[in-house]
């Protein structure tokens, strides 16, 4: 079974982080070893069961939108209907996203990505590779990209994530130029070949905890408004371990539950890069 535990939530008060996850089970993510990367990698256009509350899949895409929490459903007295509503107009905005970005997909990346590693095979009980992207819609009007590995073998599962340099303003995603849509697909191959750098280095046993635990906050990990009115500048990644650092980027491992809503910390789980100018929190803990 995959193992879990609990992570406490600290009280909310006014102008105070929120700190997350919340009181439920949480996936405990743990390092890709050599013996399950030396099984092979079975390559899969398709996407994992575990899928933030509230995503909508882009048709036929290795894509997954994450839309804003609207206030106004907090308006609609019937809950169901509200709920609905929403859905509704989430699925026609995946559709329309599906048709401007056709030509953006993560997983020609990643099969890229890895040609000449010599892992590539059809085997059934090799690991599984499911590479997508999160397309994330976030309070400040603009969208932000994540390029993520999904491995799975039985009940074990990891997850990598790379977050795209660029961001985009609402205007640019709904009305994609060839110039966006170039940067895009630019920012994914290079994001596909980080990550298949960090699954090798996790399996050759480089991505250990560094002994340091820090705070983080990005909006490339909660974007959104909970419940469409908490500012996203307030969620906190709490006591997460910072595996590297440098000038420009860190790299962290967060536990998480990847079913949950985005701004309940759905995006958490996994190993995650980030750039330093990414982060509207970065703090050690302990003085260290």
């Amino acid at each position: 079974m995959i193992p879990r535990r609990h992570v406490l939530q600290a009280t909310v008060i006014a102008g105070a982080p929120l700190w997350l996850g919340a009181c439920v089970s949480a996936v405990h993510s743990t390092a890709l070893t050599a013996e399950r990367l030396q099984s092979g990698i079975r390559l899969q256009r398709s996407l994992p069961q575990q899928l933030p509350m509230g995503t909508q899949v882009l048709p036929g895409q290795q894509l997954v939108l994450v839309p804003t929490e609207s206030p106004a459903g907090l308006l609609v007295p019937v809950p169901f209907l509200a709920e609905a509503i929403a859905s509704a107009f989430d699925r026609r905005e995946a559709a329309a996203a599906a048709q401007r970005l056709a030509m953006v997909d993560p997983f020609a990346a990643a099969q890229q990505a890895w040609q000449g590693a010599g892992l590539l095979t059809e085997a059934v009980g090799a690991l599984q590779l499911q590479p997508f992207a999160f397309l994330q819609a976030c309070a400040d009007d603009r969208y932000r990209v994540a390029m993520v590995y999904h491995f799975s073998q039985g009940e074990w599962m990891a997850r990598y994530t790379s977050h795209l340099r660029t961001s985009y303003g609402n205007d640019e995603f709904h009305r994609v130029t060839p110039a966006v849509l170039q940067s895009l697909q630019q920012d994914v191959a290079e994001a596909a070949s980080q990550l298949r750098t960090l699954a090798e280095r996790g399996a050759r046993g480089e991505l250990r905890p560094g002994g340091v635990r820090v705070d983080v906050g990005s909006l490339h990990l909660v974007g959104g408004r909970s419940g469409g009115w908490m500012s996203p500048t307030l969620v906190v990644a709490r006591d997460v371990d910072l595996i590297e650092e440098d000038a420009e980027h860190i790299l962290v491992r967060l536990d998480g539950n990847p079913s949950m809503a985005a701004t309940a910390g759905g995006l958490f789980f996994g190993v995650h890069r980030l750039r330093k100018d990414q982060l509207h929190t970065f703090r050690r803990r302990g003085g260290a």
